[in-house]
């Protein structure tokens, strides 16, 4: 039985090359166009600063963590910078969090990433927890396997105004036992790199199985995936670009099961292949034509409007993911963005 979710558009956020006071500016603009949400995601960057700056610029767009993640601090310390942002937008935040990539949690930040779903079940209770105490005054407390949490048995600070009891928390999910849980207890999924069909076909009745089976109704988890997206008069310029953020996706190791099962496994192989030996540089030449059209919207805006109906028809909240990867400049990027906003404004 197919469940009925409210239709929303939204965008990326290039943070991993932009100037700190860029990200005011580019949410901004992508409000006025009329997108549902914004997403900053952390590669270096902090996604609750950016989304800080960008609620003072902003007056109805939901501000949106995709992904923020949980290996580099505690549910007490994303809690607060939730709350932080949620109190600037007047309640437009939106949290989406996952453990956090191999790269990034087990050698930058030194932490396990083990049993991810496990992990991630206790890290959301405490997230709630927390938002709970302060908004009840109730004593709350939490013992589990990786987390804890207690409320003071004395504490003269007394506590924070919420500005929401709760802020919606999403999870970043591809794989059965996270699309489980997110199905069982967040509002939301936040999948990323999969065909429409994929998430229509796969994600979405493996969420909502597991949401009946909590007592839940399933259209109150909404649905979330990023597709990349590159457009351009110039079309030319506009494939170069997704070739470079399709290749360098593509050859992360867990997108070789998605490419595999869609008959794109030697394509995957030699853009992985490719990237090693040569660099970010050769994915404009490396990454084929198959692979960009089966994982991006690209084109000529004419073309991307032809484009995004499937993906539109097949995922309930549709998230254009602009190019921004090595050897893409600040300034490629922020053009990529802005065709984004110009193309698809309502």
């Amino acid at each position: 039985m197919a469940h009925k979710r409210k239709s929303q558009l939204g965008i990326t956020m290039p943070g991993i090359n932009q100037p700190m006071h860029k990200f005011p500016e580019l949410a901004s603009l992508a409000d006025q166009a009329g997108f549902d949400s914004v997403w900053g995601y952390e590669f270096y960057r902090n996604a609750f600063v950016m989304h800080a700056l960008a609620a003072t610029q902003t007056k109805n767009i939901k501000l949106c963590t995709g992904l923020a993640t949980a290996a580099q601090r505690t549910p007490f310390e994303m809690a607060n910078a939730a709350a932080d942002v949620d109190e600037l937008s007047d309640g437009r935040m939106l949290i989406a969090t996952s453990i956090g990539g191999p790269a990034f949690a087990e050698h930058f930040n030194g932490v396990d990433i083990d049993r991810p779903a496990a992990r991630m079940k206790e890290y959301i209770q405490v997230l709630r927890l927390y938002w709970d105490h302060m908004h009840t005054g109730e004593a709350k407390e939490f013992q589990g396997e990786f987390y804890r949490f207690s409320t003071p048995p004395f504490n003269p600070f007394g506590g924070r105004t919420l500005t929401r009891p709760r802020i919606p928390v999403y999870l970043g999910a591809v794989r059965p036992a996270m699309l489980r849980l997110a199905g069982r207890s967040c509002d939301g999924v936040l999948a990323w790199l999969l065909p429409p069909e994929h998430v229509r076909d796969i994600i979405i009745p493996q969420v909502d199985e597991a949401a009946e089976k909590a007592g839940r109704d399933p259209s109150d988890v909404d649905i979330a995936s990023y597709v990349i997206c590159s457009i351009s008069e110039d079309r030319e310029e506009a494939m170069r670009r997704a070739r470079i953020q399709v290749g360098c996706y593509v050859a992360y190791p867990t997108a070789a099961e998605i490419c595999e099962q869609h008959g794109l496994g030697d394509d995957q192989r030699k853009v992985a292949e490719a990237l090693f030996q040569g660099g970010p540089a050769a994915l404009a030449d490396v990454t084929s034509d198959a692979l960009v059209k089966k994982f991006s919207i690209s084109g000529t805006p004419e073309e991307a409007k032809a484009q995004i109906d499937e993906y539109q028809e097949a995922i309930p909240h549709l998230i254009l993911h602009t190019p921004y990867v090595p050897p893409l400049s600040a300034a490629e990027s922020e053009d990529a963005f802005k065709n984004i906003v110009t193309t698809f404004a309502r």
